[in-house]
């Protein structure tokens, strides 16, 4: 019984939908259902196509909404009905009506069975619009889906759907910076649901956040925080020495290993100590690539000027206080002179 309301619901919206000039599309993912909407516009040289993610508010939603209740569908029939109905198999014209097919020239709403990479990519540049009605709960079950595909960073996500945007990035700056703000919050989504990446251990040395990384490249950042905690929290000279001075073997990924020869050669100098001479080793030296952390354009001029010395010479620019966290002893934060 519900199949057949699922199928006359759905053929139901795509008519409304197809009369609005607008594309729906709900992808399916196990038991998630992921709502989106496909606008586009054609100045006769190019088509240029905008994804939405739809809100309680938005078009599509309220179409396939007010289409289940006219046949007797709960509201929430998309969430907790429409994945059951469809099963677990690829989307085809048989198992759904074929007005639910749309092209550019026939709008309409399609559902289509979705693997992770797909519905992960089609969710984050949809984030990209402007998400007045959406919050981070709403955002929470493609955060898990992206989780459990092994998508537990801004790294892993950003090399997803780079080549989505990769032609509009370069050409819109405005774009990147909105792109730099999603990743991020992406990372923080992570945490909120309890999705990061977890350490087998708790790192000893940058000798150790290496082989971590290694292992994972995702744990670099979360390692390096730990050590870093570690550090800041050992009182003897002699132990905080040698959390510097075993070498670490490369981790294969170049800008980690600059990071790496930057954090060894800092902490030295700012704890009075002996540079570990594997800083210095072509290594962990890093390339002749520019890298800023945090990349804010707006923040480029102050980054520049107060980046220390070990990140500095590695082209890695960043703040005064590059490896600050919630562990950093009071008495040894630095001020720059402007911002007395």
């Amino acid at each position: 019984m519900y199949l057949t309301l699922v199928r006359k619901a759905l053929d139901l919206a795509g008519e409304e939908l197809r009369g609005r000039r607008v594309i729906g599309e709900i992808m399916i993912h196990g038991r998630t259902a992921v709502v989106l909407r496909y606008s586009w516009s054609d100045d006769g040289n190019r088509i240029e196509a905008e994804i939405g993610l739809e809100g309680r508010h938005g078009i599509v939603r309220q179409a396939v909404v007010g289409a289940g209740r006219s046949v007797g569908l709960p509201n929430d029939w998309v969430e907790d009905v429409l994945p059951a109905a469809f099963g677990h198999g690829l989307s085809a014209s048989a198992g759904f009506p074929t007005g639910m097919y749309p092209s550019w020239e026939r709008p309409g709403l399609r559902v289509l069975s979705a693997p992770a990479s797909l519905l992960v990519s089609m969710t984050f540049l949809a984030s990209l619009r402007s998400m007045d009605d959406i919050g981070y709960d709403d955002l929470e079950p493609a955060i898990r889906i992206a989780a459990q595909a092994g998508i537990k960073s801004a790294r892993r996500l950003k090399g997803l759907v780079a080549p989505y945007l990769e032609r509009r990035e370069k050409s819109d700056g405005d774009l990147a910076r909105t792109i730099g703000r999603r990743l991020s919050q992406f990372e923080y989504a992570l945490d909120r649901f309890g999705c990061r990446v977890v350490l087998r251990s708790k790192p000893k040395s940058l000798a150790d956040v290496a082989a971590m990384a290694r292992e994972d490249s995702d744990c670099f950042r979360l390692a390096s925080g730990e050590f870093l905690q570690a550090f800041y929290l050992e009182k003897d000279k002699a132990v905080q020495q040698a959390m510097l001075d075993p070498v670490p073997i490369p981790t294969g990924d170049s800008k980690d290993d600059a990071w790496l020869g930057a954090i060894g050669e800092h902490l030295a100098q700012r704890w009075d100590l002996e540079v570990p001479p594997w800083t210095q080793e072509v290594t962990f030296i890093g390339g002749q690539t520019l890298s800023f952390w945090p990349d804010e354009a707006l923040a480029r001029d102050i980054q520049i000027v107060e980046t220390p010395p070990a990140f500095r010479r590695r082209l890695l620019f960043t703040y005064a206080e590059p490896l600050m966290n919630a562990k950093f002893p009071n008495n040894r934060k630095v001020r720059m002179p402007f911002w007395q």
